[in-house]
């Protein structure tokens, strides 16, 4: 399932990559010799996607692609990961080689993200090729220092940590549910919830409570860490979404806080119901 889903979530990139790329050939007439120019889009926007394909702007725009679907392809992964232990009958067997419930709960976890982080690196380095191939077809300006390479690393940490809350829901209810699918379904259901309710946003310049109250949901402060990964690499994503508002996001220390609590609150959920249910399988 690992290799699949991974092989899933590079073809969608490349996919992405390449509609973006042809829409650029197609307004500036790359395809043509100059001579027919398809303008698909406006001008600012062309320009923002020749940023995104091309460094170091690729590096948002691979990162921007992990926290939309491979936010999906991680709620697949760890409803697997956890759920096919009750469904192979497996779980029983490691606890009586791990007693301690908690201890097998975090390694589990911390396994999950490393495969996450790795699928991670792989991308990165796929969307490095494209950008390479990009530039020389397209004509592309690099604007690469060395200060874009340092800054990768909290880059990937910010797209691994807007991950976490939503696998640990999952995990949490393939554990309630002791099946894939039941992790599959719910991770899936918070995820379009958590979307739907951060559509609210619009609402949040109608009275000072009101965005309080909407900048508590999980959303707005997941989009808010997004915003700063396209900023670092010299992105607008405003540009390319109309009615985008930026200016009633959290800020950046309340978004890390909101993410951390709805995390441990999912997390201390997951081990309570670990400890309390009895697990069937094989000895």
């Amino acid at each position: 399932m690992a290799w699949i889903v991974l092989a899933t979530f590079l073809g969608l990139l490349l996919l992405y990559l390449a509609t973006w790329a042809l829409v650029v050939a197609l307004h500036t007439g790359a395809l043509s010799g100059g001579m027919n120019r398809i303008m698909v889009l406006t001008d600012p926007q062309i320009a923002e996607l020749k940023r995104q394909l091309s460094f170091p702007g690729i590096f948002g725009a691979v990162l921007g692609q992990v926290n939309s679907t491979g936010g999906i392809c991680a709620i697949i992964l760890a409803a697997g990961f956890v759920g096919s232990e009750y469904g192979w009958g497996t779980l029983r067997l490691l606890l009586t080689r791990v007693p301690q419930r908690g201890a097998l709960l975090l390694a589990k976890l911390l396994t999950l993200l490393l495969g996450l982080l790795g699928a991670i690196v792989v991308a990165l380095v796929l969307g490095s090729f494209a950008a390479a191939l990009c530039q020389l077809i397209l004509d592309l300006p690099s604007t690469m220092h060395l200060r874009d390479l340092l800054v990768l690393p909290l880059g990937v940490a910010r797209s691994l940590f807007v991950i976490l809350p939503y696998v640990m829901l999952t995990i949490t209810s393939a554990i309630l549910g002791r099946s894939v699918l039941a992790g599959v379904g719910g991770g899936l259901m918070f995820l379009a919830l958590d979307m739907s309710a951060g559509s609210l946003n619009t609402l949040a310049g109608v009275d000072p409570r009101v965005q309080m109250l909407i900048n508590l949901l999980l959303q707005p402060n997941i989009n808010t860490l997004i915003v700063l990964n396209s900023q670092l690499f010299g992105l607008d994503q405003s540009v390319l979404i109309s009615g985008l508002d930026l200016t009633h996001l959290p800020s950046p220390l309340q978004a890390t806080l909101v993410i951390l609590v709805y995390s441990g609150f999912f997390y201390w959920t997951a081990y309570r119901l670990l400890l309390r249910r009895d697990v069937g399988g094989a000895l």
